[in-house]
């Protein structure tokens, strides 16, 4: 316990330390002035501003953004109330596009393994693959198309585009969970083929267990902990096809108020929106990382 107590400190430790630092990196780009430049004047190189006065400006802004200074955007509305709401609405379609996704790769992962049989079946694993060669935006577009399309015949499930019914949140949450399913399935499926070379598995077979009994029992105890060793890297993914995501569809989330921020060279909600977006990241990679530590170690030993 101990051992375990220190590994997750360090990587605590870790994370906070290049958490300072992205931050610090995201205050300077931000606060760096649109004129500067560098000119050789003369045979020499000469900055547009001393370096030491970018630095300073660049200090006190994050020391300002620490003591949570940045109460109002460039046009006067309030910056935490327009955060809370926007990361509540972006919440909503994470977690449930986290969901769906582990579910659903999870179950296609299982179809798509043989489960110990000599043929495999190459349409399968093509359905599963296909996706993950598409481009995001192709995705979301071809949703969209179908919205249109199932609205123009008189089902009206789906709105593609805006907030604030249910309606609004079922095609983004199947867009942002599309691509991290299809890597689950593979990852599941492999994990499982792997585990039927096992001997134990082969020593099952010999002795008339069902195959249900040795998906369940046996092979999914010990496919499950490279299942959720690798949601650690997902993270990027889901944060990534999010910003696409809330775009497309007009959804008025976090990465969504970040962009519209960029239009409007709203430099301070720039940087809250981005850090918040980096908390976002770095809480969802730490939880990853804490399900690998703490509950994959004793499933692993359970299962032996």
């Amino acid at each position: 316990m101990s051992k375990l107590f220190i590994d997750i400190s360090k990587k605590a430790i870790a994370t906070i330390l290049i958490f300072c630092i992205f931050i610090y990196a995201t205050v300077f780009i931000c606060t760096i002035p649109r004129n500067y430049t560098i000119k050789n004047v003369e045979g020499k190189w000469t900055a547009t501003y001393p370096i030491k006065n970018v630095f300073k400006g660049v200090n006190d802004k994050f020391v300002s953004i620490v003591r949570g200074d940045f109460k109002t955007t460039s046009n006067g509305k309030e910056t935490a109330e327009l955060v809370k709401a926007s990361v509540s609405k972006s919440m909503k379609i994470l977690v449930g596009g986290l969901i769906v996704a582990i579910v659903l790769g999870i179950f296609k992962g299982i179809f798509d393994s043989r489960r110990g049989k000599s043929k495999d079946s190459s349409l399968k694993i093509l359905l599963t693959i296909i996706p993950i060669s598409l481009p995001d935006v192709l995705i979301v577009a071809m949703l969209q198309a179908l919205a249109v399309w199932l609205n123009q015949h008189g089902v009206r499930i789906f709105k593609v585009a805006g907030a604030g019914t249910w309606h609004h949140e079922i095609l983004p949450i199947v867009a942002l969970a599309i691509l991290p399913a299809c890597y689950i399935a593979r990852v599941t499926a492999m994990s499982i083929e792997s585990c039927y070379d096992k001997e134990y598995i082969k020593a099952a077979l010999g002795k008339g267990c069902s195959s249900r009994r040795i998906l369940w029992n046996h092979v999914m105890r010990n496919a499950i902990g490279i299942i959720f060793e690798s949601l650690s890297n997902i993270t990027a993914l889901i944060i990534t096809n999010m910003m696409i995501v809330e775009y497309m569809f007009s959804y008025p989330g976090i990465t969504y108020m970040m962009m519209n921020s960029f239009r409007n060279y709203d430099n301070n909600t720039i940087i809250v929106t981005i850090i918040v977006i980096g908390v976002i990241y770095f809480v969802l990679d730490t939880l990853f990382q804490l399900m690998k530590k703490v509950a994959l170690v004793p499933l692993k030993e359970d299962s032996l």
